[in-house]
Parts: structure tokens; sequence; C-alpha cells
């Protein structure tokens, strides 16, 4: 294995270990807040940020998430159907694939910015000091992380599809 494919792996593995963290952070606050809102509410006195707050983060880690189980090759998709075509056809569909993928997250990426500058100034509705686009940028941040997940996937995804790697049954 040469320098570059070392720094690639070692990249993807911190990668990986970044992404675990910033989910279980966000999987703890959740929690957590989840618990304060059954407390408060079962006490009497409901906090009025709850449903929105809860709603934000349950938004963040779907984000975050599903850049990890891309990384994981995890995600919706069906390679069983790009198997079953013939070779030629399959790295052309393949290729297709990943350009339809990189594509919308691209626009993602692209139009969550411009949502981000449009809405500046503006606030959640019950906790006014955090602003919108603070909220907003976890699509902009986990589309481009998606598209990171993808590009270190790529040779394992040509090799699943194509039949490389894989045990022959006999």
């Amino acid at each position: 294995m040469g320098p570059l494919m070392n720094g690639m792996e070692n990249f993807r593995k911190s990668y990986d270990i970044f992404l675990q963290y910033v989910m279980f952070i966000m999987m703890i606050a959740m929690a957590t807040t989840v618990v304060f809102g059954v407390v408060f509410r079962w006490s009497g006195q409901a906090l009025v940020w709850y449903d929105e707050v809860a709603s934000v983060q349950l938004a963040w880690l779907t984000y975050y998430g599903s850049a990890y189980a891309a990384l994981k090759g995890s995600h919706i998709g069906v390679p069983s159907i790009l198997k079953s075509f013939p070779l030629g056809l399959r790295k052309i569909l393949f290729v297709v694939s990943k350009i339809v993928i990189y594509g919308f997250f691209a626009l993602m990426t692209y139009y969550g910015v411009i949502v981000m500058y449009l809405i500046q100034g503006e606030t959640l509705t019950t906790l006014e000091w955090i602003p919108q686009s603070l909220v907003q940028s976890v699509i902009p941040v986990g589309s481009f992380l998606f598209m990171v997940s993808e590009t270190l996937r790529l040779k394992e995804d040509y090799q699943n599809v194509m039949g490389e790697g894989e045990q022959q049954s006999s």
C-alpha cells in the first residue's frame, strides 16, 4: 500500500471516528432534551422550546447520520440491480449513479448555503437567540459530508458493483 493509500485510509478512519463522536454527542443532547421535556411537562411546567429544539436535533442527527451511513455503505442502494446488467453497461450505470448522487448533494450544498444567506436575521420562534441560519447550516454541511463519505467509498462501491472481491459460490 502506497503512502497516498495509507493517508486516505488514515483520513477515512479519522473521519469515521469524527462522525461517530458528533452523532454520539447529538444523541446525548437529544435524549437530554426529551427527558427534560417529559419531566417538565409531567410536572405541569411544559418547556415552550422543547418541541422546536427536539425537531432541530432530530434533523441534525438525521443529516450527520446519513453521512455516516454513506461512509459505511449502509444508505439506500440496490447494487444487485446493477449486478444484473452486463459488465460494460454496469460500468456506465455505476458512473451515472455516482453523477446523480454527487449532483444531488452538490445542489443541496449550494442551495443550502443560499437558504442560509436568505434567512439571515431570522431566529427560532421559541429561542430568539438561536439564528435560523445556524439551524439550517445542517443542510449544506450534511450534504457536503455525504459527498465526502461517497468519495471515500468509491473504490469499494465500484468493486462491489463489478463483483470484484466477492467469494464465488460453487
